[in-house]
C-alpha cells in the first residue's frame, strides 16, 4: 500500500460486520463507514480531544453503529469529544436517542461532549423535541445553524 497513506484497515471496537475503518498513517484519523447506509464518521484526534464529523443519514439502520463508535471515541478521548453534525442529511428519533444516550454516558463518566455545528434536519428534530437544552454547547452554536421554524398547517377551504 505504498503511496496511498493508508497503514491498515481495522474495524472499530464492536462495530459489527457492516462497518469498515481506515487509519491514516500521517494523522490520527479513523474513518468508519456503515456499508449499508453509506453513513461516514471521520474521527480526528488532536491534543487529547477527538472531533467526529458525521456525513450521511442517521436512522434506525445505522444509529446503533454511530452510538458505539462515538461512545468508544468519548471513552478514549481524555479531553472530550466534539461532534460535527453539519453534513447530516437525514436525522430521526433513532439518531436523537443515540445522541441522548451518548450525552448520558458523558455525564456519567465526567467526560465533555460538545455538539457543534448541526444541519437543518438535526436542528429540526432538536427543535421539535425541545432537546436543544440537553446539548448546551449546541445551543450556543445555534447562531451559525439553520434553525427550522414550523408554521401551523393550513386548513383546506371547503369547495
Amino acid at each position: 500500500m505504498a503511496g496511498t497513506g493508508r497503514r491498515s484497515i481495522i474495524p472499530p471496537a464492536d462495530a459489527g460486520p457492516a462497518a469498515s475503518a481506515t487509519v491514516m498513517a500521517s494523522q490520527q484519523v479513523r474513518v468508519v463507514r456503515h456499508l449499508q447506509s453509506g453513513l461516514v464518521v471521520r474521527l480526528t484526534e488532536a491534543d487529547g480531544r477527538i472531533r467526529a464529523c458525521v456525513n450521511g443519514e442517521i436512522d434506525l439502520d445505522c444509529a446503533d453503529l454511530l452510538e458505539r463508535v462515538l461512545a468508544d471515541a468519548l471513552r478514549s478521548a481524555p479531553g472530550g469529544l466534539d461532534l460535527d453534525l453539519s453534513a447530516v442529511g437525514f436525522f430521526d428519533c433513532a439518531g436523537l436517542n443515540a445522541l441522548l444516550r451518548l450525552r448520558a454516558l458523558a455525564r456519567r463518566d465526567g467526560a465533555e461532549l460538545a455538539v457543534l455545528p448541526v444541519s437543518a434536519p438535526v436542528a429540526r428534530v432538536l427543535d421539535l423535541t425541545g432537546t436543544w437544552p440537553a446539548f448546551p454547547l449546541a445551543a450556543a452554536a445555534v447562531d451559525s445553524t439553520p434553525t427550522v421554524r414550523l408554521r401551523p398547517a393550513r386548513r383546506a377551504r371547503p369547495a
